[in-house]
């Protein structure tokens, strides 16, 4: 059995541990309502988007784009959005699988995977993997601002429109509820697949709910097209973001909060054994002086 002064150097150990958890959990907590209000925020746009993709693609004029439009490049592309810090559980992990699917997609598939990253957890991870990263988005600590967000869209928007890639899809952390956060790739081009996702993850948008009536464009439906498919793939790029880091950040507060309570079980256990070495402790030396009263008389 450890010795009281032991006991009470684990006790002290353990307590300065559960403050820096108790400390964590209350900053990602903080950081986490600030990530979940600007998410909200962004539902409403999302179903209005949605619905107005949907009015274009079921119009009687079909769409010509080259986002539409197949590529035959040989090059897949990802953007990976992970982490910049560890103990959030298992969100380091997890994202981590999907990004050996892709690796084995591309090698199934017999072509070259063109991996831009953003989060020095997922970056280190690749290099582990020996897989070469094409540019590491390092100039942002969490989220980039909506310039550097813009920028990254039409990056990969003129990359595809020069036929340079034949998919581009970001692996990250999606939010779907504070129960519910999975990692998982948004396909954003062809712009078709992004398209589907945002009729989907809103809103459902039934056909017979759409009172819009007979109505005409102005300018031409590829024209409002070719503003509005942009402004989607600048839409998607800031939103993973937004859900990425919302992830991190709810997986911490549990991780925290599951160390705190852990440590505050450990040191109940550390003082149910200091007192019971203490009254094993004061029990002996009762019973030497006994036995030395004894041994006088």
């Amino acid at each position: 059995m450890a010795s009281i002064r032991q006991i009470l150097q684990r006790k002290r150990a353990v307590a300065n541990i559960r403050k820096v958890t108790k400390t964590m959990e209350m900053i990602s907590t903080s950081r986490y309502r600030q990530y979940f209000e600007m998410w909200q925020s962004g539902q409403k746009f999302y179903n209005y988007l949605a619905e107005l993709a949907y009015l274009m693609l079921t119009s009687e004029k079909k769409i010509e784009h080259p986002l539409m439009q197949e590529n035959e490049s040989g090059n897949l592309a990802i953007l990976v959005i992970g982490a910049n810090r560890g103990l959030c559980g298992g969100f380091n992990s997890a994202l981590n699988h999907m990004i050996e699917v892709h690796i084995k997609r591309a090698k199934r598939l017999r072509k070259k995977l063109v991996v831009y990253v953003s989060g020095k957890k997922a970056a280190a991870f690749l290099r582990h993997k020996g897989v070469k990263v094409k540019k590491e988005f390092s100039d942002f600590e969490e989220m980039p601002s909506g310039r550097q967000s813009d920028d990254m869209a039409d990056e990969f928007m003129n990359l595809y429109i020069n036929g340079e890639i034949d998919y581009f899809g970001i692996v990250h952390t999606r939010f779907f509820s504070v129960a519910s956060q999975k990692p998982q790739t948004l396909t954003i081009l062809p712009v078709s697949e992004l398209i589907d996702d945002l009729t989907t993850r809103s809103t459902v948008i039934w056909p017979w709910s759409c009172e819009a009536g007979e109505f005409e464009l102005e300018p031409d439906l590829n024209q409002m097209f070719e503003g509005m498919v942009q402004m989607m793939l600048r839409t998607a790029v800031s939103g993973c973001f937004v859900d990425s880091v919302l992830s991190e950040y709810l997986a911490r507060v549990v991780a925290m909060k599951s160390a705190t309570d852990n440590a505050e079980d450990m040191i109940q256990a550390l003082n149910s054994q200091y007192n019971s070495a203490r009254q094993n402790k004061i029990t002996t030396e009762l019973t030497d002086i006994v036995s030395g009263v004894e041994a006088l008389g």
